[in-house]
């Protein structure tokens, strides 16, 4: 029996394992980008989408860094225990991303959710190494456990960086992959591996020049993730055509548009508005709509009012039109017919309120009166 050493490895396998779970971790954070302003089940499509990128591309770096290490020629590997390895990394990205996306990022969650995926590319990773046929492994305990703490610490941060909408992408994807990595080395060096000098054939196993086979599975690898990126691509453009739609709807609109969260604090203000209240864009983002609809109410009864029936999103107020009287800048008022209505963006209740001057006709003040 030989020892194999753990602390040689092929550069060049080990720079393609790296590259590829780069291209991996910028595919999957591309993906998660478009949940935020996607519908439900467009959502679940891009996390599902997103953990499988991840996981297959977790997978394939780990594989292809195993072939960078001095292995005898000849040795083979257990087919359905890699594809049971292969399975457990999915799963493990597949869980882990959608309990960090329905927690809304909640720190207990998240915690959760990273533990899970984890655990799970840490058992896939073992189970990798026990589908070499011919070999006999022992785990030294410090390092083994260490892999494990780490790889759960590593997966807690990938979840947070998939979550983070202002993140720098390239940036996030580079600490993405080399933390990835350094998971799989720490694994290694508790694996303490020894192999026979004959190495009979196997039944279920597959032998191929090392070399090859790291080139064959990356290359298979980033085929998909390929797939997976032009695809994303695409949306994006249809989600930039889109976006360049909606900021031409807000600049030229004839009505005044005023979008705003659930606390009532501005966070758009066309054009129109600006003209018509007298604020600018930038001091407008500093309001709520109370300044515009009830400068004088002092007591918060017309704000708790106001968002209670938002909130419970109240079919008297969601969508419908009334008439209200609203207050410029210098506090002089004027009749206006306003639209109230809600989305969701990054998983919170955004309004837009869309409202047309009516100077010339005396106002009904329905709003004012029903949660004044």
């Amino acid at each position: 029996m030989q020892h194999l050493n753990t602390h040689t490895y092929n550069l060049a396998i080990a720079i393609l394992a790296f590259i590829l779970v780069l291209i991996a971790s910028l595919t999957s954070l591309n993906l998660t980008r478009k949940v935020a302003s996607s519908t439900a089940w467009q959502q679940k499509l891009w996390i599902a989408s997103s953990a499988l990128s991840l996981g297959i591309g977790i997978w394939a770096m780990h594989f292809i860094s195993l072939l960078a290490y001095p292995f005898p020629a000849g040795l083979t590997y257990d087919i359905q225990t890699v594809l049971i390895s292969v399975s457990i990394a999915v799963i493990g990205a597949l869980i882990g991303f959608f309990v960090m996306y329905r927690s809304k990022l909640v720190i207990p969650k998240l915690i959760v959710g990273g533990t899970f995926m984890g655990l799970s590319l840490s058992g896939m990773h073992f189970i990798e190494l026990g589908a070499l046929n011919d070999v006999v492994i022992h785990y030294f305990p410090f390092p083994f456990i260490l892999s494990i703490v780490l790889s759960v610490g590593v997966a807690i941060i990938v979840l947070y960086l998939s979550a983070i909408q202002n993140q720098t992408f390239i940036f996030s994807g580079l600490i993405m992959s080399s933390l990835l990595m350094c998971v799989h080395y720490v694994g290694m060096l508790a694996a303490n591996i020894t192999y026979s000098e004959k190495l009979p054939s196997h039944m279920h196993s597959v032998y191929v020049d090392k070399f090859v086979l790291a080139v064959i599975v990356a290359f298979g690898t980033i085929i998909l993730l390929c797939i997976s990126l032009l695809s994303s691509l695409k949306t994006d453009q249809k989600l930039f055509e889109q976006i360049a739609l909606q900021a031409s709807i807000l600049t030229y609109s004839m009505d005044c548009i005023l979008m705003f969260n659930s606390r009532g604090w501005i966070i758009e203000f066309n054009p129109a508005a600006e003209a018509t209240f007298g604020y600018s864009r930038k001091h407008a983002l500093s309001l709520t709509m109370l300044d515009f609809l009830f400068p004088f109410n002092q007591d918060g009864k017309a704000a708790a009012s106001l968002y209670g029936h938002l909130a419970r999103q109240d079919d008297s107020l969601i969508g419908k039109r009334f008439e209200v009287t609203a207050y410029r800048a210098d506090r002089s008022e004027f009749p206006a017919e306003m639209t109230i209505t809600g989305f969701q963006y990054e998983g919170k209740t955004v309004y837009t309120a869309c409202l047309r001057d009516l100077s010339k006709s005396e106002p009904r003040t329905m709003l004012q009166e029903k949660v004044g």
